[in-house]
């Protein structure tokens, strides 16, 4: 029978249960007829009984036509032919076992209205006979009517005991198909091994999963210790939960085991394998993603990590803090596809230089970081040099800070990153595109920094911060036209520290924005006031590349503005020529321009200087750099480059101011120069809103 199991132990399919009750019934129910007929023909009374085996025969060419077929009509005929034979036959055995015949027949055959409805007529045929028979007797013989009478109920007990047999047994066989269309269905492998490990019983999928072949007969079922899994010595067959096998290649599958008592001998075991190939893929790629950087194809942050922590558990380890010098102006002037190219290039360089046994990781953006497990003080300066040098090779060299920390006895993993990113910073503040190794004093130097930024923070929130002001004069006439303002932080125990002690921290940190904003708030109430006293100044305000690049600058600089009530043009915005190598900067800067703020180019000639920058984007304003004023009087090509500037300023537009202006000399020579402003201790040095005087300090003669 058909259950979705190939049975290894036989070799053709099981037969059917009822086939040999199905034949003994059908050889009986035809002896039963053909002894009926010839009794009929031989034996019987009248002419009748030649009719009545006609009938007999007809029904046995109908059982033998239509085997299935049992119609209302071959039930009546039944009906007639017993109650006919009871009648004209002397004896009714041969009656009883035609009608034995066709009642169990049809208890086998038949569903709920062959049997018992339909049999019902043959019986009420044989008993209408019976009583026709009896009542021909002037006496009936009580052993005869008993005799007649009694198989009736052995009939009834028996092909009802039949009946229920044959449908109990096509219930199972339903059963089993239906069991076996799961089986088949099912993408689980089942099969049943015997204490040998052979498979007695599995369905077609397990053969697929094994590799069985269908012309051999079928293996083991594997497991990872070995090709049998039931003489695992490490107790697969028994675990508590799967194992996982892969039988071929490519094919991973999770195999559940379970014992099933036998009454008699060893117990087999029931193998369901569940093919987890695709959730290994799956598994796979998101510990590989999880593990390896997108982009780049090094270990990610937190594998990185992982790895950290794993090699200070067995010695001392060598790492690098290796961090892009000018990655965000590439990222900014190219677009973000050529960052993308410029990390991989990095990550490519950075790898090739690597020695035996060391692991790259990328820690986040343009910083990169390299473990070296084993090794010491010497070998991680080496492997520090290795790829600062490889890093630098033609054809494109990348401009790289390094920093490099070796462990020390009972460090963790977070302590040796802090040493390692320490000196990387260091060599950064050093110029960048070199290497530091860690040394403690540089720890400290660390926590003063991070004290600093702490500082600073404060001192942004609490007001320490003040506003300065330095006179812009007019060369030709002498008078203060506006002023330069210029922060300076009044640091607790520190004194008045000048911009140059902060402003690089707090772009490092970000508080370069909420601190511009406070100073350019500042000076506008400060230039309202001015002129609510009859004081016509303009002012001025330094704004970095930085906090000119974010987003919010333009928003808000028209907020302050329209909070203070300044007119637009008398504000100066005051940018130095790194501002050229930003592109977001510039959309601002331009914007700024646009809104009526005026805008000026400080230090021109010692930055970024193009002559093609200042023809896109104008200015308003130049200012000359002290390093050109400072050398006047020194040699005729300074004052060569002076006069040019002033020429190229007065060619697009813009007014020129000369910066650090010390001497009537030097006024002089500018004012002759054609210089229309400037600004410098001569005319006065940066001081407070309440002592700060609009008169110049000194006089250039004029």
């Amino acid at each position: 029978m058909e259950t979705g199991l190939v049975d290894e132990s036989v070799s053709r399919a099981p037969r059917d249960p009822l086939r040999a009750v199905r034949l003994l019934t059908t050889v009986f129910a035809w002896l039963g007829g053909a002894a009926l007929a010839g009794n009929l023909l031989f034996a019987g009374d009248g002419v009748v009984r030649f009719p009545l085996a006609g009938a007999v025969v007809l029904l046995l060419g109908s059982w033998w036509v239509w085997p299935r077929h049992d119609g209302w009509a071959v039930a009546v005929a039944e009906g007639v032919v017993t109650a006919g034979a009871a009648v004209v036959l002397p004896g009714v055995q041969p009656v009883l076992a035609f009608l034995f015949g066709t009642t169990t027949r049809r208890a086998l055959h038949g569903g709920p209205w062959r049997y018992p409805v339909k049999s019902l007529v043959a019986l009420a045929g044989y008993v209408a006979g019976l009583c026709v028979s009896l009542s021909r007797l002037e006496r009936a013989d009580p052993d005869v009517v008993v005799a007649a009478v009694m198989p009736l109920l052995g009939l009834v007990i028996g092909t009802f005991a039949l009946h229920e047999t044959v449908r109990a047994v096509r219930s199972q066989q339903a059963a089993r198909r239906t069991v076996g269309a799961l089986l088949q269905a099912t993408p689980v492998g089942l099969a049943l091994l015997d204490e040998r490990g052979t498979p007695r019983l599995h369905n077609l999928r397990a053969r697929e999963m094994f590799g069985w072949d269908d012309t051999a007969e079928a293996t083991t079922v594997p497991c990872p210790h070995g090709a049998d899994i039931t003489r695992c010595r490490d107790g697969c067959a028994s675990a508590d939960g799967a194992v996982e096998v892969e039988p071929h290649d490519g094919l991973v599958l999770e195999v559940h085991t379970s014992p099933v008592e036998q009454p008699a001998g060893p117990d087999h075991t029931v193998v369901a394998a569940v093919d987890v190939s695709r959730r290994r893929l799956w598994e796979d790629a998101l510990r590989d993603r999880a593990e390896r950087d997108e982009l780049t194809g090094l270990a990610s942050r937190a594998h990185f990590l992982h790895l950290v922590r794993e090699a200070l558990a067995l010695g001392p380890v060598g790492l690098l803090i290796v961090d892009l010098d000018r990655f965000k102006d590439v990222n900014d002037a190219d677009g973000h596809e050529a960052g993308d190219r410029y990390l991989r290039a990095v990550a490519a360089r950075v790898t090739s230089a690597l020695p035996a046994g060391a692991v790259a990781g990328r820690l986040g953006g343009d910083e990169f970081a390299v473990l070296a497990p084993g090794f010491g003080v010497r070998d991680t300066v080496r492997l520090a040099k290795s790829v600062l040098t490889r890093l630098n090779d033609d054809p494109e060299p990348f401009g790289t800070s390094i920093g490099a920390a070796v462990s020390e006895a009972g460090a963790g993993a977070t302590e040796l990153l802090r040493d390692a990113d320490t000196a990387m910073y260091v060599a950064k503040r050093e110029g960048g595109n070199r290497f530091r190794l860690f040394r403690r004093e540089m720890g400290e130097q660390a926590l003063a920094r991070q004290q600093d930024r702490t500082d600073l923070r404060t001192a942004v929130e609490d007001g320490q911060l003040v506003v300065h002001y330095q006179p812009i004069v007019d060369l030709a006439t002498g008078t203060v036209t506006s002023a330069e303002a210029l922060v300076r932080w009044q640091r607790p125990g520190r004194g008045l520290l000048g911009p140059d002690a902060f402003i690089g921290l707090a772009e490092e940190t970000g508080l370069i924005v909420p601190l511009g904003e406070k100073v350019l708030d500042t000076a506008c109430r400060q230039a309202v006031r001015w002129h609510a006293e009859g004081r016509s100044l303009g002012v001025t305000v330094n704004v970095s590349t930085r906090e000119l690049s974010t987003p919010g600058f333009l928003p808000r600089l028209e907020r302050v503005v329209a909070a203070t009530g300044l007119e637009p043009g008398r504000l100066t915005i005051e940018v130095t020529e790194s501002v050229w190598a930003d592109e977001p900067a510039m959309r601002s800067l331009v914007a700024v321009r646009d809104s009526g703020v005026r805008v000026a180019l400080d230090d021109f000639g010692t930055g970024y200087s193009s002559l093609s920058y200042l023809q896109r984007y104008p200015f308003d304003v130049v200012k000359i750099d002290r390093t050109f004023t400072g050398a006047l009087g020194e040699n005729d090509r300074t004052e060569g480059v002076i006069r040019c500037i002033i020429a190229l300023a007065d060619v697009l537009g813009a007014r020129t101011v000369a910066e650090g202006i010390e001497t009537p000399e030097q006024a002089d020579w500018l004012r002759d120069a054609g210089c229309a402003y400037a600004q410098g201790y001569l005319f006065g040095k940066p001081a407070d809103a309440d002592s700060w005087n609009t008169q110049p300090a000194a006089s250039s003669g004029s």
